[in-house]
């Protein structure tokens, strides 16, 4: 056994090892600084990698400076750190109170993704010094560093050391070699140093007299290179490191053949679905919410994944705890009217441009037998189909009606009744000032509705995916989507998305039936529910396997997250990715399920939507014998909700590009015609001002 008189350790990589990349804590502690002080950084550094860029730029500043004034380039994270936020903030308010969150912050990350090299105990076992300590090139202190070791157990090998940023001196100049040398009272030839860095570990040490050896072990020098490569490429091959990083799911035991498949196919999905959970969560802080609400139905499957990665911790702090909110656009639409006019009722038929008066009844929770005699007065078939209601005569003479209006009156203020009771039993009051809420999106009237409901409470939603808003939003209302928001032009090139939103519902059901209304007894509300028997079938049978595929997958997910510092921003093009598979690239078992379904949509159209209904083969044939039996066969394709797996199932998908390419000319063609009939009127009217 080698004698020596002094035994000098490298920390990183040596003693301690990581399980990301170095700078993946610099990540994690930009994602902390873009998610709690989000109102004080200056927008061009809304975004981690940014922040990170200009922390890198403050720590070359300070060491340059340092190295100008006759020390090595070293630099103490307390001052990278002022530096810092004196560039990415708007203002230096409080900056020394940050500085010393941000330093606990990074100090608890540390933690979390370090380990001890395996093999570091029994190498050391074979030399022999009356002394061992650590040396490292660092900006954090020595007192820091002391605290990683003896958090992973390693005391027991070195109890003391020297950290660069102490002295600003560094291993690199070999200067920090010579500071320890002097203080230890010992020769550089009498000691021996370990470390991985082939330059300041091995050759620096040789240059000064002193012994050296190169602790390179293959498995985790291995490790550390894949490490290297994965965060170097992150931003295009997310879903590689993903499916490298993210620990299996065990399958359940005593699952059928279809049962395993839609288990796994969840397993396959959950990125689109943990990551959405996880954009609430930084949405949530950012915004300051304290509570989080989640609309019934699919809110409920949503609410089990953001608890599941709630307990991950994920973003390495406490995320607002969720709460359930009991809610459908039929048990808050009518509440939220403010008049009964067609004006008001333009926030339906903006939505429904053909509706019958019983489907308007319908979607106002009101009985249509209780008002047929106010229909009779005006002539009304309440089954009519009526197209663009707001222009018919008799729908317009009949908002005039006082009787029936004062029928309406009466009825929705009992609905409204129930609601507000129940909103503030959940803490929805008038005097409420912010709310997150979370659904899974498209236009996100049920919002609108409480907003309308609360005027003075700031209503934050947070949606799987937008459709482009066909009403005029609240002005205590902000909507954001971790998907697709055709609301914005970035997103512009993906409206077939929610051509068939009705797939995705399904998977994200739940089995406890929709909100219809609320039953008040004693001043308490308890939400009333329709629950189909038929849709529920389905659930059982397969969308339950899904959703548990999703569920399982959570903690995997969430601790890769944690650990390397993603954001739901980075998973947002895999998350999107999955999402146009779901649709466009149709799962055979979702399709079964789907052509089972009985759909709710008793809300615009009043009534439930029979999945199992086929095309007629007759159909088909006249599709090929006429452009009208095409554009009939194409309307009643897309009637089914999801045209891409209608095809599937009959094995005509193929068939699906080339009918989109003719619906595409078709819309061309009827808008050069209108551009053509806009010319025209403007040509007339020019030739009527010169004549």
């Amino acid at each position: 056994m080698r004698q020596f008189d002094l035994i000098t350790i490298d920390v990183w990589d040596t003693l301690l090892r990581r399980k990301c990349h170095p700078d993946a804590i610099k990540i994690h502690v930009s994602n902390f600084l873009l998610n709690n002080y989000l109102q004080r950084l200056k927008p061009e550094y809304h975004d981690a990698w940014k922040l990170m860029w200009e922390r890198q730029a403050a720590e070359r500043l300070i060491g340059t400076h340092n190295r100008s004034s006759g020390m090595d380039d070293e630099y103490q994270l307390h001052d990278v750190y002022r530096q810092w936020l004196k560039v990415v903030f708007t203002s230096s308010v409080d900056i020394d109170l940050i500085v010393v969150t941000l330093e606990a912050v990074e100090l608890q990350q540390e933690k979390y993704v370090i380990y001890a090299d395996p093999q570091i105990k029994n190498l050391l076992d074979s030399y022999s010094s009356p002394s061992q300590i650590f040396v490292s090139d660092f900006y954090m202190s020595a007192t820091n560093l002391m605290e990683l070791i003896r958090h992973v157990g390693l005391d027991s090998v070195v109890d003391r050391g020297y950290s660069s940023c102490d002295h600003y001196l560094n291993k690199r100049s070999g200067r920090l070699f010579g500071f320890v040398h002097d203080k230890e009272g010992v020769s550089a030839s009498s000691t021996l140093h370990i470390g991985d860095n082939l330059h300041s570990d091995v050759h620096i040490p040789k240059v000064l007299g002193a012994q050296s050896l190169a602790y390179l072990p293959k498995a985790e020098t291995d490790l550390q290179r894949q490490l290297k490569a994965q965060f170097e490429h992150r931003d295009s091959n997310i879903a590689e490191i993903l499916a490298k990083l993210r620990p299996p799911s065990v399958l359940p035991p005593n699952l059928s053949g279809i049962e395993r498949r839609l288990y796994e196919y969840g397993v396959t999905c959950a990125p689109l679905l943990v990551g959405f959970m996880l954009f609430v969560m930084e949405q949530a802080i950012r915004q300051g919410h304290e509570r989080i609400y989640f609309f019934t139905r699919e809110g409920e499957f949503f609410k089990s994944i953001y608890d599941a990665l709630r307990d991950v911790q994920p973003l390495r702090q406490q995320v607002p705890p969720s709460e359930i909110l009991e809610v459908s656009r039929l048990a808050t639409f009518a509440p939220s009217l403010r008049e009964f006019t067609p004006q008001e009722l333009m926030r339906i038929w903006n939505l429904y441009g053909t509706q019958s008066v019983a489907a308007l009844l319908k979607s106002m929770n009101i009985d249509l037998v209780s008002a047929v005699i106010h229909l009779s007065r005006q002539g009304i078939d309440p089954q009519e189909p009526i197209r663009y209601p707001w222009l018919d005569q008799r729908i317009i003479d009949l908002f005039n009606d006082p009787l029936f209006c004062d029928f309406l009156s009466r009825k929705v203020g009992d609905h409204k009744h129930s609601l507000m009771i129940y909103l503030k039993q959940k803490g929805l009051s008038t005097s409420s000032q912010k709310a997150a809420i979370v659904d899974i999106g498209w236009r996100g009237t049920i919002q609108d509705n409480l907003a309308y409901l609360l005027p003075k409470c700031q209503f934050d939603g947070y949606y799987l995916g937008l459709e482009k808003f066909l009403n005029l939003q609240p002005a205590n209302c902000t909507k954001a989507a971790f998907g697709p928001n055709l609301n914005q032009t970035e997103w512009a090139y993906l409206p077939d998305f929610f051509h068939s939103v009705a797939p995705v519902e399904m998977l994200c059901n739940s089995p406890n039936g929709s909100v219809v209304g609320y039953k008040v007894s004693n001043d308490f509300a308890v939400a009333e529910r329709t629950v189909d028997a038929a849709e529920n079938v389905i659930f059982d049978r397969y969308v339950n396997y899904f959703q548990k595929g999703v569920i399982a997958s959570v903690a995997g997910i969430g601790e890769m997250v944690s650990i390397h510092a993603i954001a739901s921003k980075e998973l947002r093009p895999l998350a999107v990715k999955t999402w146009g598979e779901i649709i466009r690239t149709p799962n055979s078992d979702v399709i079964t399920a789907y052509f089972q379904l009985n759909h709710n949509e008793q809300f615009g159209l009043g009534r439930f939507e029979d999945k199992r209904n086929r095309i007629p083969i007759s159909r088909w044939g006249k599709a090929l014998l006429s452009p009208q039996g095409m554009r009939e066969f194409i309307i009643q394709l897309v009637a089914t909700g999801w045209p891409e797996g209608y095809l599937a199932r009959s094995n005509f998908l193929f068939v699906w590009p080339a009918i989109k390419f003719l619906r595409k000319l078709r819309k061309l063609r009827k808008l050069r015609k209108l551009r053509k009939l806009r010319k025209l009127r403007k040509l007339r009217k020019l030739r009527k001002y010169f004549l």
